[in-house]
């Protein structure tokens, strides 16, 4: 009698097991969602979270409660610190930025990216090689001609940042060399640009586009796999003949150790989320492309986008 019961239960457990994916997507979700932002009210990851919280609200698409928390510190260290220590609570999310990948290469945190399901890149937040219209560079193969045989400058937000990053990779790609010089913020930028200070710049495409538009500047090149789909007539580096992709992940990923199911649910949540107009107002707004990755695909991403920072940071001497 004993022995059948064992067997009963084992074989009922292995039941369970083989239909608890299916069981659990069932129930999925029933409980409220802690959306963590880890950095301050105001600011580009905070938009963003809150806009993907306002159309999962607006059009029902979460089916309980929502509650968007600020955990700002360290560059993102803390918020995303606080999702990591929620392994295996499916209530748990939080939005990715450049701070996702770049925080843990330059600081000692207890996460990274590895750290979290992903779930999708919901928007590219790519760069911009930008040259003055009335400039002897009419195309990127300008550009290498002149830097071969000139001193060529190339300004960007930052020391550290995609734009170094950027100018790094096409350096690298093209064999040339450049000075980068850093400036403080996208107006000073443009300011350096208009000037005749710098002879080209990397800027996101958001800090240029009324330059562009009206015919001052002219971009040359976008940092993406893929081209802007704000600014579809601007080729990629790479279909230029340049070897490289460069943007930072605007997406979302769960707590660790999550059923697949779990992961699932939120992919197909989100791919109707991202078709909604107040989601592609909030790209053409914020000067973002919508090229969106997938699950796994998305966590493949972000590893190769982490390789080609962490190797960039340690070629400048930013980290060892």
């Amino acid at each position: 009698m004993i022995m059948r019961s064992t067997i009963a239960a084992a074989a009922t457990a292995v039941i369970v097991a083989a239909s608890g994916v299916t069981a659990f997507a069932a129930d999925y979700p029933q409980e409220r969602l802690t959306y963590t932002v880890a950095f301050g009210p105001g600011g580009g990851n905070d938009r963003m979270s809150r806009t993907i919280v306002d159309i999962l609200n607006k059009y029902d698409l979460y089916p309980n409660d929502i509650v968007v928390e600020n955990r700002e510190g360290g560059s993102g260290a803390v918020g995303f610190s606080y999702v990591k220590r929620q392994a295996g609570n499916p209530y748990s999310a939080t939005s990715t930025s450049g701070n996702f990948l770049g925080t843990p290469l330059v600081a000692d945190t207890d996460w990274t990216y590895k750290d979290f399901t992903p779930v999708g890149l919901l928007a590219s937040d790519a760069m911009f090689l930008v040259v003055r219209s009335d400039s002897d560079f009419k195309n990127l193969d300008d550009v290498v001609k002149a830097a071969k045989e000139v001193r060529f400058t190339i300004a960007g937000s930052g020391s550290a940042g995609p734009e170094r990053v950027t100018a790094s990779l096409f350096a690298n790609a093209a064999d040339i060399e450049y000075e980068y010089v850093p400036i403080g913020s996208g107006g000073e930028l443009v300011t350096a640009l208009t000037s005749g200070s710098v002879d080209a710049v990397v800027a996101n495409p958001s800090e240029v586009a009324g330059q562009i538009d009206a015919g001052t500047f002219t971009a040359l090149a976008f940092s993406d796999s893929a081209r802007s789909t704000n600014h579809p007539d601007i080729p990629t580096f790479r279909e230029l003949g340049y070897d490289f992709d460069f943007s930072l992940p605007r997406g979302v990923v769960l707590a660790p150790d999550l059923d697949p199911s779990v992961q699932e649910w939120w992919v197909a949540t989100l791919k109707e989320a991202v078709s909604k107009p107040e989601w592609q107002d909030y790209l053409v707004k914020n000067g973002m492309s919508g090229n969106p990755i997938w699950g796994a695909e998305f966590g493949t991403y972000l590893e190769a986008t982490s390789a080609k920072y962490e190797a960039v940071l340690k070629e400048i001497g930013a980290i060892n």
